[in-house]
């Protein structure tokens, strides 16, 4: 396979997964790059490895050092309020390398209401090709991943979509 042929091909592929994953609009999401892009992309679509069927769960992956992190805690905090009863679950993961000692200082003095975990192994981390902070995971109803990467503004739009799925 000729060179052209080759760059051809890999473009036509991210192309179709940008096609096939991009079910929300690609500027919600940090993935300014076709790599981060189709990296998320090829999760997308895939059942969630954890069993939450029935629920809409977003998985915020943060850091502690990370400012719009912390930012979006208190909008997470609002989220759960005004959607758990209609099945929103929020699960927060301190993925960083740095800053796993301050995860549950960061969860008190934030008020983080939701479950956190540290990840000081990073896998979950690399399962979900976390790139950078925040990046959040919304699987819907069915378990299914429906986007990942998306940026704090745009989560409440996603989740408002997969709780009026049946």
């Amino acid at each position: 396979m000729s060179r052209l042929t080759k760059s051809i091909f890999a473009l036509c592929f991210v192309s179709a997964l940008n096609v096939l994953a991009a079910e929300f609009p690609n500027d919600w999401t940090w993935d300014d790059k076709a790599t981060l892009r189709a990296a998320h992309a090829e999760l997308e679509g895939k059942p969630m490895p954890a069993d939450m069927k029935g629920k809409v769960v977003v998985v915020d992956f943060y850091a502690t050092w990370c400012g719009p992190c912390m930012r979006a805690i208190p909008h997470n905090n609002e989220l759960l309020k005004k959607y758990k009863d209609k099945g929103l679950v929020i699960v927060g993961v301190c993925t960083s390398g740095q800053g796993q000692s301050k995860m549950d200082q960061t969860v008190k003095d934030k008020g983080i209401e939701y479950p956190t975990a540290r990840d000081p192994e990073l896998k979950s981390e690399k399962a979900w090709k976390v790139q950078y902070y925040p990046t959040y995971a919304i699987v819907d109803r069915k378990g299914v991943v429906r986007v990942i990467g998306l940026q704090p503004e745009y989560v409440e739009q996603v989740v408002k979509k997969l709780l009026s799925e049946s």
